[in-house]
């Protein structure tokens, strides 16, 4: 899986075979295709190990927060290292921009991981609501969508030119954004 992550954020989706992840990793040609059977069936593992990865991570962060303070610690996890991402993280997004062209056979995995998140997300606004810190009157599945739009947005750009976005700039806009629509005012 390693080297697929390196290639894949190298390189991309059509440029990399089963037989440059086996080279790459050291073993023979045939063993890749052999543990995955398809290029597919491996791209499709690879992203949801790396999804399931991030979001322990996330899960681990959150541990305690609730509603507002679990919105903004999901912000700050999943903007960090736009300076410099990862190979992980450069490969789970050229597959998912990948997937809106020649993989599409991925697509359903970024979906079903976009669900799990509008899902999560709007359960964090929901407990604001309940706990009276967000208003009742904002649409949580709505501002759900909203923030992952925003997020995805931020980190492509960032991905795209990295020279020309200050992200601590951005982040912190995001943030007084969200407190100024959600947050209930005393």
């Amino acid at each position: 899986m390693e080297a697929a992550i390196r290639l894949i954020a190298r390189v991309g989706y059509t440029r990399t075979t089963l037989e440059s992840i086996g080279i790459e990793a050291g073993y023979s040609r045939g063993l890749v295709q052999h543990r995955y059977g398809s290029k597919d069936q491996m791209l499709e593992e690879l992203v949801n190990k790396i999804a399931t990865d991030q979001r322990a991570t996330l899960l681990a962060r959150l541990q305690g927060l609730r509603g507002m303070d679990a919105l903004l610690c999901e912000i700050d996890c999943y903007l960090e290292g736009m300076d410099t991402p990862s190979e992980r993280s450069r490969a789970f997004y050229m597959l998912m921009q990948e997937s809106l062209g020649p993989a599409p056979h991925i697509r359903s995995a970024f979906a079903a991981i976009g669900a799990r998140w509008h899902r999560a997300l709007t359960r964090q606004i929901e407990v604001g609501q309940q706990a009276g810190q967000i208003r009742p009157d904002v649409d949580p599945a709505c501002e759900a969508r909203l923030l992952i739009a925003t997020l995805r947005g931020l980190r492509m750009q960032s991905m795209l030119d990295p020279h020309t976005s200050n992200i601590a700039k951005s982040i912190g806009s995001l943030k007084d954004g969200l407190r100024a629509r959600l947050l209930q005012t005393p």
